[in-house]
């Protein structure tokens, strides 16, 4: 195990010299948070580096969404959602992954994890989604933990992410900064962005839609979007993790008189703490 570990270290550019400031999940439960199984499984041959891991809950289940890159000769990053009966912790060290194996490929994945302090072994399934790079200490971003989804007593709370196929009737491109909801059957959110291209410009949003979805997760990464009437509304697609489904949001828009720092964007008083990323 120890030569396979320092092998995979040296292709390892993940999440590089990172540091993650931890805050402890919004609400704090009983139930502590599973980490890695260490003892090589052959019946789960992929390898996972969890660099970002919220959760909430039970309801029964617990909640959590995240960020990860699945291992190989070209390593490839992915965002991640998760309903199960345990949390997990994300990967603490650089070598460090968990062991997992398809269970739709591309889709969705179980990844094997056990008790702290015991040898009680349990799988959770990830729904996923691909980004278009890895993530690396430098092209990650932060990711938040909106407190008032994580507590959402919904049990089919599934954000979406950003669509990243290019759509050619989407031609507006948006840096989603900073994102809160809640869930009660339909999602209600708002949050700050930035609109690119010659010159970026800030951005308030609040929206009603089916689907909630996370804040860009990678500093490269936008929404595609195109505006219903310019400068007040706009429609931006999403991804449904775990399947090809495509999603579509409308957002009431207000627009800055400058860009958001990608560093320091306006957060309210009462927000939860972010997980942030610095090199």
């Amino acid at each position: 195990m120890k030569k396979a570990l320092l092998l995979l270290t040296l292709t390892l550019p993940l999440y590089a010299q990172r540091v993650v400031v931890r805050m402890p999940p919004v609400p704090y439960e009983t139930q502590s948070p599973d980490i890695p199984v260490t003892d090589p499984d052959p019946g789960f041959p992929l390898r996972v580096h969890l660099g970002a891991a919220r959760w909430g809950g039970p309801s029964p289940l617990y909640h959590g969404y995240g960020t990860g890159n699945l291992l190989g000769a070209t390593p490839q990053g992915f965002d991640f959602i998760y309903g199960c009966s345990v949390p997990f912790m994300e990967n603490s060290q650089q070598n460090d992954f968990y062991q997992a194996r398809w269970k739709k490929q591309d889709e969705s994945m179980e990844i094997l994890m056990q008790v702290v302090g015991g040898n009680h072994e349990e799988v959770c399934e990830l729904k996923i989604a691909y980004k278009a790079v890895p993530f690396t200490s430098e092209n990650g971003a932060r990711l938040e933990n909106g407190s008032p989804t994580l507590r959402s007593p919904i049990m089919n709370w599934q954000p979406d992410v950003a669509y990243i196929d290019p759509d050619p009737d989407y031609p507006v491109r948006l840096h989603v900064l900073m994102g809160y909801w809640r869930h009660d059957g339909a999602a209600h959110g708002y949050g700050s962005a930035n609109l690119l291209g010659d010159t970026a410009t800030g951005l308030d949003y609040t929206y009603d839609c089916s689907f909630g979805f996370l804040p860009n997760t990678q500093v490269q990464e936008y929404y595609q979007g195109h505006w219903i009437k310019p400068g007040e509304r706009m429609e931006i697609l999403l991804h449904r993790m775990g399947s090809d489904k495509v999603d579509r949001c409308e957002l009431r828009v207000t627009m800055k008189n400058a860009p958001y720092a990608d560093n320091s964007p306006v957060t309210p008083a009462s927000a939860p703490a972010l997980i942030t990323a610095q090199p």
